[in-house]
């Protein structure tokens, strides 16, 4: 059996006991700090401007999926549709979307505008949005359009719908959605 003191300097480098109660304090133990909507805001600034949910993890001296659960948040429950704009694993844009009342708002998560799905436009509306998902399917006047229907399993020429299947995958460039949040309509 190991002496108490032999422990202490193995552990923790001291056996003093002035030493020790420092060390104590500086490992808190408890329940995580959570973040305020000051360091929320502030998270959002950090990955905007390129930072990882790690390093931003490590700032605020939070797990990643503190992090994550507070950038992810829904804006409000008038938003029924979430879609993330994606380049590689990174969000660049959150469009939250209300078909009712046919309104969108977005959450830009880079300064690339070239990676946003509305680029300069900070305050797009329905029209721009139904505009962004045309442009992320496949022409409605292709040839052989029913075929590549068939083929992604949709009866119809439906954006959403060809969205939530292909993810909005273009030949053009590297971006996707990701549908994150959708809940069911009231009627």
């Amino acid at each position: 059996m190991k002496d108490y003191r032999d422990l202490c300097i193995e552990l923790f480098g001291t056996d003093d006991e002035t030493e020790l109660r420092k060390i104590a304090g500086r490992l808190r133990g408890g329940r995580k700090k959570s973040l305020s909507n000051e360091d929320v805001n502030l998270a959002v600034k950090m990955q905007t401007e390129g930072k990882t949910t790690k390093e931003i993890a490590q700032h605020f001296n939070v797990s990643r999926q503190t992090i994550s659960k507070r950038l992810n948040q829904p804006l409000t429950n008038d938003y029924v549709m979430r879609l993330d704009f994606m380049f590689k694993q990174k969000v660049c844009t959150e469009i939250y979307v209300d078909y009712k009342n046919k309104k969108i708002k977005i959450i830009n998560r880079t300064n690339d505008i070239m990676k946003r799905a509305f680029g300069i436009n900070e305050k797009p509306i329905w029209e721009d949005f139904e505009n962004f998902i045309n442009e992320r399917c496949f022409p409605k006047s292709r040839a052989l359009r029913k075929t590549v229907l068939d083929k992604i399993g949709v009866d119809s020429y439906d954006p959403m719908q060809i969205i939530e299947l292909t993810k909005g995958r273009t030949a053009e460039d590297n971006q996707y959605i990701n549908i994150t949040k959708k809940r069911r309509l009231a009627f």
